[in-house]
């Protein structure tokens, strides 16, 4: 279910009310009333967000409402264009998905679309409510990570051959035609000359080698068993309370896909290079067991292995090609160290089948 919102939806930071806060809160928090708000810690990455503290002259009569909430939306021009369709695919999850998934994951107070291209999610501040701490690349312990694939087990299992995930069809496009995109040939040239792109080329000595790679991992990849995947779960899209109890964000990229794809992913750029050698084996055995404990029919072992090295494909893409302005310098460094190492160590041309040239 798509929400769409009857008002054009804000454009940008400085376009936040009052009134707008009131409105968008009252379904949740019926007779709450905002009067002032202010806002830090904006960002701007494939969608935008900041932070919104926010004052009352009434709480209402239902519930408490929170003192401050995070805002994600499409902010810029280039962002409502390009990623349009990941807005709607969060704003969707919230409305219509999130309550049937067995993940810690924020609380969200609103969420919708306009007619516009504008999707906006407004989220619990885990910071504030929770103490939460946020994952990085290369940056978990392999025991968060073991907690971590007993969430991603649970949700999997929940939605295994589910038929809703018949309406996801068609969801797992924007995140292969932007593969596709980031693996045209200048762009490939430029990512040689990064701190990880003597690597990357010994491993691909042909980008069309990993354009192969991809096309055939999609291949096995949409013939395997169905669940709902979260699509884009690395490690900087984890969080941790003040307990240590982690949990899940950003859901602008799930589709219906195999369970190895969020499995491996998790595994590869959550750990650093070290602990990912020495324990992915350990990690993947622990998730097939808690995956076939809820319920779930899964691969054997040796299955699941190989399934696990031929998902580099992906990852290489994923860690290691984004444009230049998506993040910090050091952040785009750490993830391309991370998955072209793996795609070396795990023989993804192997795995797949593709010969080298």
């Amino acid at each position: 279910m798509l929400v769409m919102s009857d008002d054009a939806l804000p454009r940008a930071f400085d376009d936040f009310t009052a009134d707008w806060f009131t409105k968008a809160l009252s379904a949740r928090f019926p007779g709450v009333k905002v009067v002032g708000f202010s806002r830090t810690g904006e960002r701007i990455g494939t969608s935008a967000s900041c932070k919104f503290s926010l004052d009352y002259a009434d709480t209402g009569a239902v519930g408490n409402p929170p003192a401050s909430v995070y805002i994600k939306g499409g902010f810029t021009e280039k962002q409502r264009n390009r990623y349009w369709v990941v807005l709607q695919q969060e704003v969707r999850f919230f409305n219509a998905m999130a309550q049937d998934v067995p993940m810690n994951i924020p609380d969200c107070y609103f969420a919708a679309c306009d007619a516009d291209k504008q999707g906006l999610t407004m989220l619990e501040d885990i910071v504030q409510t929770r103490g939460a701490r946020f994952g990085n690349w290369g940056a978990l312990t392999v025991d968060e990570v073991a907690a971590l694939l007993e969430q991603f087990a649970s949700m999997h299992a929940r939605w295994s051959e589910d038929p809703r995930l018949g309406d996801l069809a068609g969801f797992e496009k924007p995140q292969r035609e932007f593969f596709q995109y980031v693996l045209r040939d200048k762009h490939w040239e430029e990512l040689k000359t990064r701190q990880f792109g003597q690597r990357l080329e010994q491993t691909f000595p042909d980008v069309q080698l990993l354009r192969d790679a991809l096309q055939r991992m999609w291949e096995l990849n949409d013939a395997a068993p169905r669940t709902l995947c979260h699509g884009d779960a690395h490690g900087g899209n984890m969080f941790f309370e003040r307990d240590g109890k982690p949990g899940v964000l950003d859901f602008q990229l799930y589709f219906a896909g195999t369970y190895m794809h969020d499995v491996s992913w998790l595994i590869v750029s959550a750990l650093p290079i070290k602990d990912r050698r020495n324990e992915e084996q350990r990690l993947l055995r622990h998730y097939l067991d808690a995956a076939r404990a809820a319920g779930m029919e899964v691969y054997s072992f040796e299955q699941a292995w190989l399934v696990y090295r031929q998902q580099m494909a992906h990852a290489v893409p994923s860690g290691a090609c984004n444009p230049i302005e998506s993040g910090p310098i050091e952040m785009i460094n750490a993830a391309g160290e991370l998955v072209t190492t793996a795609a070396e160590d795990l023989d993804v041309l192997g795995a797949l089948g593709i010969p080298r040239r």
